[in-house]
């Protein structure tokens, strides 16, 4: 049964068909689908990891950073005062900041209001989302035909520029038989019956599931939940379909960043997330430098020497916050 955090169509789930996932489960789930993410780096090129308190002492050898939202950045509607210190102090030194966050349900202008509001002063071109990448794509490719748009009623998806039809809780199952294919932008009010619904409608017809957020879980206050790369993968279990994933760790999501550092070498880039298998994953395979975030978000209270042997992931820095 989903256990809603506020509301049960409002809010992200913190349990699904009795799962409650906790950090040690998302990183053996990911271990678990490793094969449908990017390939990492070879044997020869894993770096030693340095580890400081800090981003502090790198701030000279990089001009570029490029920041993971929750758990780097704010856990949920909390922002943690010390990353709006480091933002600023960056701008104030003349560093150029991006945030790649993989949070897909507002639209991009809502996304970057919501971070301002926490006390970021960021611009629209500082910050790339999984859905503004989603949306650059569906507009450099036209998709024929309706699609179910998987998001709360507050997401406002008329700015997908697609002919979309809702996919909530209590949708018929022949409304979803009638579907061209499928827009993933949210979790908020998933539950069981609605993933049974489309997991039977799609295993009827295949058909295209584009994910926004490729994210298993995500860190809010003092839970994780359940996200919608979690869904999408029970999804692929559950039909024959191949989704398509445009956040991190994909290259989609790091292409869209580096096209807006025109020209700069990724090796210049310091990719700075708490996630092993996107943030760090993405990154280096982005050609990124990278640094692993530890006092909060999806590794919070794990042994992470033991994360990263499990995983194979090494990255270049390692401190508790930025």
């Amino acid at each position: 049964m989903l256990v809603p955090v506020l509301d049960a169509l409002q809010a992200h789930p913190i349990s699904f068909d009795g799962l409650t996932p906790s950090p040690a489960w998302a990183s053996a789930e990911y271990q678990r689908i490793r094969k449908t993410l990017p390939a990492g780096l070879p044997p020869e090129e894993t770096p030693c990891t340095r580890e400081l308190e800090s981003l502090e002492p790198l701030l000279d050898h990089f001009q570029v950073f490029v920041f993971d939202a929750f758990g780097v950045l704010n856990a949920g509607p909390r922002a943690f005062p010390s990353a709006i210190s480091r933002i600023r102090q960056l701008q104030e030194r003349g560093k150029t900041v991006r945030i790649l966050s993989n949070a897909a349900t507002a639209s991009h202008s809502a996304l970057v209001a919501k971070y301002r509001g926490m006390g970021f002063d960021i611009g629209h071109d500082q910050l790339i989302s999984s859905r503004s990448v989603l949306e650059q794509s569906l507009s450099r490719q036209l998709r024929k035909g309706r699609f179910g748009v998987l998001s709360p009623a507050s997401s406002a998806p008329d700015t997908l520029g697609v002919d979309w039809l809702p996919v909530r809780p209590g949708i018929q199952t022949g409304d979803l038989d009638r579907l061209d294919g499928f827009i993933f932008l949210s979790s908020e009010g998933w539950n069981e019956e609605v993933q049974e619904a489309l997991a039977k409608s799609l295993a009827r017809h295949p058909r295209p599931l584009l994910v926004a957020n490729p994210d298993l879980v995500a860190p809010r206050g003092d839970c994780l939940t359940l996200e919608p790369g979690y869904f999408a993968h029970l999804l692929m279990g559950q039909s024959a379909i191949e989704p398509e994933f445009f956040g991190k760790p994909y290259r989609p999501a790091f292409d869209s960043v580096l096209e807006t550092l025109k020209g700069v070498d990724p090796v210049d880039v310091l990719m700075v997330g708490d996630t092993l298998h996107t943030d760090i994953l993405g990154g280096q395979a982005a050609g990124m430098k990278t640094m692993l975030i530890t006092a909060e978000g999806a590794l919070q209270g794990m042994n992470i020497p033991d994360c990263i042997s499990q995983s194979g992931i090494v990255p270049d820095f390692i401190a508790p916050m930025i």
